[in-house]
């Protein structure tokens, strides 16, 4: 069977988690570094040395991707869902009392680096560096040998109900949604009404995190392809029981009119 070796220290957290998951991957298929070896037509000393993150190019990892059934995007699925889920209530206290900082780190957790935020927003590179250390601290992003930070939770992290992100939320970005123009050119928005139960908008939420998901993976190809015009886009999905008394009251005016 594949032995559970453990990577060099100096690897990135990345790396390690997809080795790690592709490991399962083949133990799960009681494939072992021999059975390996021979379907991919190489010694088994490379084999283990792959395995180890030594020598394995993309080509390679998809192919051995290949031979345990999966892909490459199965890897990051799974390492993605090892990743911390919720903030610690340290955490969220303080991220949601400096804004600046929050605004670091969930820009890094969709794709952002140091480059970036100096580029945008004219900040100096010590003062990047500062708030960068306060979240490595945190242990909310880690930043490899050459500076490239990497977030250390799922991409769709929580925060707790009631809890001091959602405070910060409710004080000061919901205003920000609410006081947008619908009606603008650059506003797209969808609206429905529906009879749901509750279980029926626990699967409605489910779905925006669904595309949430997607979201982000559009504004991963967007950046990526280096497209130009980029704007900072809001977006907000909601689904909760709706008071219709006073639809019924306009109804009731009607007909007494």
């Amino acid at each position: 069977m594949i032995d559970n070796q453990s990577a060099p220290a100096r690897r990135r957290p990345g790396a390690v988690a997809l080795l790690e998951q592709l490991r399962i991957a083949l133990r799960r298929q009681r494939i072992s570094a021999a059975a390996l070896a021979k379907s991919a037509g190489v010694g088994e000393a490379t084999a283990r040395r792959w395995l180890n993150g030594q020598g394995l190019t993309l080509d390679r990892l998809d192919q051995l991707c290949g031979i345990a059934g999966i892909d490459i995007r199965d890897l990051i699925d799974a390492a993605e869902a090892e990743l911390a889920a919720q903030f610690t209530l340290r955490q969220e206290r303080i991220l949601a009392a400096d804004r600046a900082l929050a605004f670091l780190f969930f820009s890094i957790l969709n794709g952002w680096q140091k480059e970036d935020f100096m580029r945008e927003f004219g900040l100096s590179a010590a003062r990047v560096e500062a708030h960068l250390a306060r979240l490595v601290r945190l242990g909310l992003v880690d930043v490899s040998a050459s500076g490239r930070a990497r977030a250390l939770t799922a991409r769709a992290v929580r925060w707790r109900r009631g809890g001091p992100l959602a405070a910060a939320f409710e004080n000061n970005i919901k205003q920000l949604y609410l006081s947008m123009d619908f009606s603008a050119p650059d506003a797209r928005y969808v609206s429905d009404v529906v009879k749901l139960t509750e279980a029926g908008r626990a699967r409605v939420h489910a779905l925006f995190e669904d595309l949430r998901r997607d979201i982000h993976r559009i504004a991963e190809q967007d950046r990526k392809a280096q497209f130009e015009h980029h704007q900072w886009s809001a977006f907000i999905m909601l689904v909760r029981p709706m008071d219709t008394g006073e639809v019924a009251l306009g109804f009731k005016q009607a007909r007494m009119a």
